[in-house]
């Protein structure tokens, strides 16, 4: 029947093939549903070289369209949310944003037919390379989106990841396109049967190497830990909806900080570092002195010599609004403060707001951009790099000099309620982390709050959904990679 489809309708085919391969992405992270489609879809594709090239174009963007539409339906919950007034933009999110992404496939691909079309190597390689460079566009482009790549099909698999302390997430696309799309050229290609067996074998091979040499890297490296520092997360699990209700403003405040407690004994320890997630305190907070004393008296109950506390928190100064992280020692003494620098279009500011005179959905005028990642150093503390929600997505820009040695992401996934986003999210943290070589601490408004090494594996993690209050000790920071160190 599938075989009937693609011959009868390539257009229905190139839509369906782009909605399966979403299953290659999280939370289910099927690659093999993805290696299938993708090497469908290069027979599909090349059925059109004969035909006019803007059908190349279309389906292109079909197969784009069904892919981004399948693996990004989550975006649309946060119009959901109780009280937004944009509800009526909930098909807008759902389908704008994945039509603006399927552009970049469709160029990708209808360039791949002008370029070269058929089914020889030639035409081959240059499927995979603009297909490869389209992805690679829409991570940069436009402020970037760099979300569901088809390298991180492999979420699941912590041993194909370790290539990104390599090349990075965008070398592991490439190598998942190319592997994905080899079986096709095997079978369907115009090239010798002897040449196209070759190609394969060396596929075979490639596949392998990255496996073994992802579970050799995992082997001769296990999780060590820094016993001087214990790490604690905070998830008070408030829904978004009363989130921002002035009536329970109070209410979710005593709520969260009395999930501020210790939950084990850390004889060796020296140093506590408790991290609550985006937007936990706002200036409302820090101007109430009641408020302050509950905080320094949660503080208090704690052995360790070092207490800091490291809060997201929504600042108002002259400039505006900041969507920041802030530092704290035990007796609640303001020491630094960072704002985030990527902020989310439509989100958190409008482009061309002077042209489009629209509210963001967080109901602010827009935030404050921040000037990029910093390394934040304090007495007894682990100098780390703070970012912010979706800052996390982007890889090589997420520290700075001099190098840190861990990350802390805090974020608010709470917009998203019970979807493929939190999972999705997650999962760039452990990207970072492999790339940069640093541990990562990931601290969630409501789930998924986790704890991740220096090579991806997460240590601690709490669930989606469900208030959490987790301790470990920090894990140490892996030698420079090649990543970091050429990237």
């Amino acid at each position: 029947m599938l075989q009937k489809h693609l011959s009868v309708n390539p257009f229905f085919a190139s839509f369906v093939l782009g909605h399966l391969a979403a299953y290659g992405m999280g939370p289910t992270y099927f690659w093999i549903i993805l290696l299938m489609c993708l090497s469908f879809y290069w027979v599909v594709f090349t059925k059109f070289a004969t035909e006019k090239p803007w059908k190349s174009f279309l389906s292109g963007f079909l197969f784009g369209f069904g892919f981004f539409v399948s693996s990004l339906y989550w975006i649309g919950n946060a119009l959901l949310i109780g009280g937004n007034e944009f509800k009526w933009a909930y098909p807008l999110a759902v389908c704008g944003l994945p039509l603006l992404l399927a552009l970049f496939p469709m160029l990708g691909l209808g360039l791949t037919r002008l370029i070269a079309k058929g089914r020889s190597f030639k035409s081959f390689i240059v499927f995979v390379v603009m297909l490869f460079l389209s992805e690679y566009a829409r991570g940069h482009l436009f402020t970037g989106f760099p979300w569901n790549l088809f390298g991180m099909t492999w979420t699941n698999n912590i041993a194909m990841l370790q290539i990104l302390s390599i090349g990075g997430i965008y070398l592991l696309s490439f190598l998942t396109i190319f592997l994905f799309t080899i079986p096709a050229f095997v079978l369907k290609g115009a090239e010798q049967k002897s040449m196209r067996g070759l190609l394969g074998g060396f596929a075979i091979f490639l596949g392998i190497g990255l496996y073994i040499f992802g579970t050799d890297r995992l082997s001769n490296n296990p999780t060590t830990y820094n016993p001087d520092v214990v790490i604690q997360m905070i998830q008070p699990n408030i829904s978004q909806e009363d989130k921002w209700n002035g009536y329970k403003r109070w209410d979710n405040f005593r709520e969260t900080v009395q999930l501020i407690e210790p939950v084990d004994e850390w004889p060796k320890a020296k140093t506590r570092v408790i991290v609550m997630p985006e937007t936990t305190l706002t200036y409302h907070d820090f101007q109430i002195e009641q408020a302050m004393d509950n905080l320094r008296g949660r503080l208090s109950g704690y052995s360790e010599e070092n207490i800091y506390l490291l809060s997201g928190a929504l600042l108002l100064d002259d400039a505006g609004y900041h969507n920041s992280l802030v530092v704290f020692d035990r007796d609640m003494n303001f020491l630094e403060s960072f704002d985030k620098f990527h902020l989310v279009p439509f989100g958190e500011y409008i482009p061309f707001q002077k042209y489009i005179p629209l509210k963001t959905i967080t109901q602010f005028s827009g935030f404050v951009e921040g000037d990029g990642p910093h390394t934040l150093t304090h007495p007894h503390l682990p100098p780390f790099s703070p970012l912010i929600c979706y800052e996390v997505i982007f890889p090589s820009h997420v520290t700075a000099n001099p190098r840190p040695e861990w990350m802390v992401n805090v974020t608010n996934d709470a917009w998203y309620g019970v979807s493929a986003g939190p999972f999705q999210h997650l999962a760039h943290a452990q990207y970072r982390s492999i790339e940069e070589g640093l541990p990562m601490v990931r601290v969630a408004q409501t789930g998924i709050s986790a704890i991740i090494d220096s090579y991806g594996r997460i240590v601690n993690a709490s669930g989606l959904n469900g208030e959490a209050n987790l301790e470990s000790q920090l894990p140490s920071p892996a030698p420079e990679t090649v990543y970091k160190r050429y990237f």
